[in-house]
């Protein structure tokens, strides 16, 4: 059998006091944060929280987890910008963050399951029966960057359609009327909302005599699936044959966002054009690279450290305030002109 642990020998490794670890493990004055925190993270690791439920409310009370799908770590100029946003407001309000990630089989994480965590932020996409089991361990759970339309869920998002409407009317404003649009429409809902602020731009501005033909109009010049993988691989030929694929060229393209952007230009260039002087394209989401690549990259600003910020804010104040109606808050865009569209004569 395995050795149980003492509250002496947590005091003795630590070189504190019985009393100063005992004050920290039922959440009491008496000692700093600091200690608090530290013993314990030393009563987890050594197992004792496990052989005492009693301090594990303690130590929850002081842990969130964080959760993300595993392809969006290979996302980190998007997704890493978040993280940071909800670490420095995690920090400032004194919390730890663990930070998890799943895959296809939805496992639950071992801090959810053993109550070791006293909130839950998904970020990004989740499915709806995996998010219904999430919340099934009563904690709060909010979702960043991603909405459930089955599951009330308290929210934060981007303001994704009204970004992409003035994107389109941007290039529309400026003369462009052969505009598309490449984003995988299964990708995230996010990619969905801004193909359908561009189809509304697209469809409100044009004067169509009806909605079927604008939509007629619009799949012309677009791509609308698989496209994601191809960025995800970072496969410019892959994505050059999409652009070939095209029942007419386009005056202008708005890539789902900016990693898109960035690889359609190299795809472009495979197809002997080139970028902003025969085709324009523009962004989304203006990571770093989108203003070191050549050319620089026109898009809608998200701010994602804001995201995380807000987010965390948002699941504290959940944390703090039980409710019963659920909050969706939406952060706005903002366009960033750069190098990528021409001025047409």
């Amino acid at each position: 059998m395995k050795k149980r642990v003492t509250m002496k020998e947590i005091a003795e490794k630590l070189n504190l006091s019985i009393n100063a670890v005992s004050l920290a493990l039922n959440d009491r004055a008496g000692v700093s944060e600091e200690t608090r925190r530290l013993v314990l993270n030393t009563a987890e690791e050594a197992g004792y929280l496990d052989q005492s439920a009693k301090y594990t409310t303690s130590y929850s009370n002081k842990n969130i987890c964080i959760l993300l799908e595993d392809r969006f770590f290979k996302d980190m100029q998007f997704y890493g910008r978040i993280l940071l946003g909800l670490e420095e407001a995690a920090k400032k309000a004194g919390y730890d963050l663990f930070i998890n990630s799943f895959e296809k089989n939805h496992e639950i994480p071992a801090c959810v399951e053993q109550h070791k965590v006293s909130g839950l932020i998904v970020v990004g996409r989740i499915d709806e029966e995996y998010l219904k089991r999430l919340k099934g361990y009563a904690i709060p759970v909010l979702l960043l960057d991603h909405e459930s339309v089955e599951t009330p869920t308290d929210c934060v998002m981007t303001n994704n359609v009204t970004g992409a409407y003035k994107l389109t009317k941007y290039l529309l404003d400026k003369g462009f009327k052969k505009i598309g649009f490449f984003g995988d429409l299964k990708y995230t809902p996010s990619i969905r909302e801004r193909f359908w602020g561009y189809q509304e731009a697209m469809q409100q501005y044009l004067h169509f005599p009806s909605f079927e033909e604008g939509v007629s109009y619009i799949r012309r010049y677009s791509v609308l699936s698989k496209v994601e993988d191809a960025v995800i691989n970072q496969d410019a030929a892959g994505l050059a044959e999409f652009y070939q694929t095209l029942e007419e060229q386009p005056d202008a393209l708005i890539c789902s966002n900016d990693k898109m952007a960035i690889l359609m230009c190299k795809a472009l260039s495979q197809c002997g054009l080139k970028v902003p002087d025969n085709i324009s394209v523009v962004g989304f989401d203006d990571i770093e690279l989108s203003n070191m690549v050549a050319p620089r990259i026109t898009t809608m600003r998200v701010d994602k450290a804001l995201m995380g910020k807000k987010a965390m804010e948002c699941l504290l104040k959940c944390m703090e305030q039980p409710k019963e109606k659920v909050e969706k808050l939406v952060l706005d865009v903002q366009l960033i002109e750069r190098d990528s569209v021409r001025k047409l004569k």
